[in-house]
């Protein structure tokens, strides 16, 4: 068994280097209760929610990529949420020492000729044309370095930018700031949103793009793969000032993004959370969550892969508690974890509510073992409603290295070629066999990830951008549109519900091509795999929820 690398790392290393009606207002208006607890939230419904005329399909959903200062997604109307902490310059842009910061995550002050700079987007991220409205609270000044841009409007805490090249990275600076009311709650607006932010926070092409899925996966959102979050108080919070951190988007976030595109969550409990921290998790789900969506509670992500941290605590705490491990796997430990989040949800939910929510057990797709001796633990599988997998594709043969001087003499139709045979043989039988499975239980069957797997980070170095290249060319072909369709056709074939396909919005590098989209600028009619997915949609439509009265 080869576990397969962090994908949120790999998304990491790699970017390094029709219309929708949106939600009415209160998104985000009332997002902080405090953090006392989750029962004093309410759910944030939509006035208009934003139907579109072609249906989704309770069969395709999207796992979200995680917030970074170099995403092209570009999820928020304010980019200032896609932001890092503050690094310290001179005026010319050497470092200047540490930034005094207060308890808000902004300067407290800054040392004479001390500047507070932050990212807001990153070269190649093909961020939107426009004017750009930065606002910011407090007595202080702005500047934007090294960004070819021109201030065409200037008020009281008011910029106006003009931005037409949109190659470079965006920065602003705090060049001043009065220690007796210094600038805080600064906001980075996507151009035409100003006028809408404060009661529809999310980027409403973001929206758009999203639009079309019944499912949304929030893994990456969450930071869930090596999360430090054990305590309710150590998650993400709505004030913080920025959401890029080891600790994730907060939950209320993720839940009004669902609320605002009518389309089901799928969620993430950190691997080291404790009960209260779940059962805090649960309430907030239930008091926020339109009572309409059904939100699916899965613990971590892939604690089967032993290449990930969540894996390899598991095991620990196995031999501390003494389960056993089969195979070296923690799948006991997996399994009570499992067991007993899903009794709290039943706690916090209650029977009469017990339709809105999902357990899984979440297991590989190509060697079942682990499935198996999860379910077949205690009554594990009577506590779960679904089994979920990940059955990706790949260019089987190009993605062997030994064979990469033979690989980069085809074309890209030769590397489709391989994917379809990929869909046609191994992952046809991973389908069936984990169908079988699932019945054998009488589960549902779905997909936490899928789609295409081929990346060339693992290659000798001299190879790696060239196999890239290849990939790319294969994974932009016209062709990938039908892959797609015969990919989903295959697992609605085996008896799979909702498959969701990883990722939604990425840029494409040797450590992968992931994203259905390279950017949320990008025309769908030019990404394959967008319009593949579009095609299933299509093809295997549900009648959308009515909208509220």
């Amino acid at each position: 068994m080869n576990p397969r690398p962090d994908r949120r790392a790999i998304l990491r290393a790699a970017l390094q280097g029709a219309a929708v009606r949106l939600a009415g207002p209160g998104a985000l208006a009332a997002l902080a209760a405090g953090r006392a607890g989750a029962a004093a939230t309410q759910p944030t419904t939509a006035e208009s929610p934003p139907w579109r005329a072609a249906p989704r399909s309770a069969h395709v959903g999207i796992n979200l990529t995680g917030l970074a200062y170099w995403t092209s997604a570009f999820p928020f109307a304010d980019l200032m949420k896609n932001s890092t902490g503050w690094s310290a310059r001179d005026r010319q842009g050497g470092a200047a020492g540490t930034i005094a910061l207060a308890a808000n995550g902004y300067p407290s002050r800054l040392e004479p000729g001390q500047s507070a700079v932050a990212p807001v987007a990153w070269q190649g991220s093909d961020y939107a044309p426009g004017n750009y409205v930065v606002r910011w609270d407090g007595d202080g000044e702005l500047a934007f370095p090294g960004l070819d841009a021109r201030i065409v409007a200037r008020g009281p805490r008011r910029i106006v930018l003009d931005v037409q090249d949109t190659k470079g990275a965006m920065h602003v600076a705090i060049v001043r700031t009065n220690p007796a009311d210094p600038v805080r709650n600064l906001r980075f607006l996507w151009p035409g949103t100003e006028g809408t932010h404060a009661a529809q926070p999310f980027n409403p092409l973001f929206l758009e793009r999203l639009a079309p899925f019944s499912t949304l996966r929030f893994i990456d959102w969450g930071a869930t793969n090596g999360s430090p979050v054990v305590r309710w108080a150590d998650r993400a919070w709505v004030e913080d000032r920025h959401w890029t951190s080891d600790r994730g988007v907060p939950l209320e976030v993720m839940l009004d993004l669902a609320n605002t595109l009518q389309a089901d969550p799928w969620l993430c409990i950190p691997h080291l959370a404790d009960d209260d921290c779940v059962r805090n998790f649960a309430a907030l789900v239930k008091t926020r969550l339109d009572p309409r969506l059904k939100a699916t509670i899965e613990y971590s992500n892939e604690v089967w892969n032993v290449g990930f941290a969540q894996t390899r605590w598991a095991l620990a705490e196995s031999a501390r508690l003494g389960f056993p491990a089969p195979s070296g796997q923690p799948s006991a430990f997996y399994a009570e974890r499992v067991t007993r989040i899903a009794a709290i949800c039943a706690e916090v939910f209650g029977p009469s509510q017990r339709h809105r929510w999902a357990a899984v057990i979440a297991a590989q797709a190509a060697w079942t073992n682990f499935a198996k001796e999860a379910l077949a633990w205690k009554d594990t599988a009577s506590k779960v409603d679904a089994l979920a997998i990940a059955p990706y594709f790949q260019a089987a043969g190009a993605a062997d290295p030994k064979q990469v001087e033979r690989t980069l003499a085809l074309d890209s139709d030769a590397i489709i070629d391989q994917m379809l045979a990929s869909i046609r043989g191994e992952v046809k039988s991973r389908l069936n066999e984990n169908a079988v499975l699932a019945r054998r239980y009488r589960l549902a069957l779905v997909g936490y990830e899928g789609g295409a797997h081929d990346s060339s980070g693992y290659f000798p170095a001299d190879k790696q951008e060239p196999m890239a290249a290849l990939f790319a060319a294969a994974h932009r072909q016209p062709r990938m549109r039908a892959v797609y369709r015969e990919y989903f056709e295959a697992w609605i074939a085996a008896g799979g519900g909702v498959l969701n396909q990883y990722a939604d919005i990425a840029r494409g590098s040797k450590w992968g091509f992931w994203g259905v989209l390279d950017a949320v600028t990008q025309d769908p009619a030019s990404a394959p795999k967008y319009l593949g997915l579009l095609d299933v949609i299509a093809a295997h439509p549900v009648a959308l929820r009515p909208p509220p009265r």
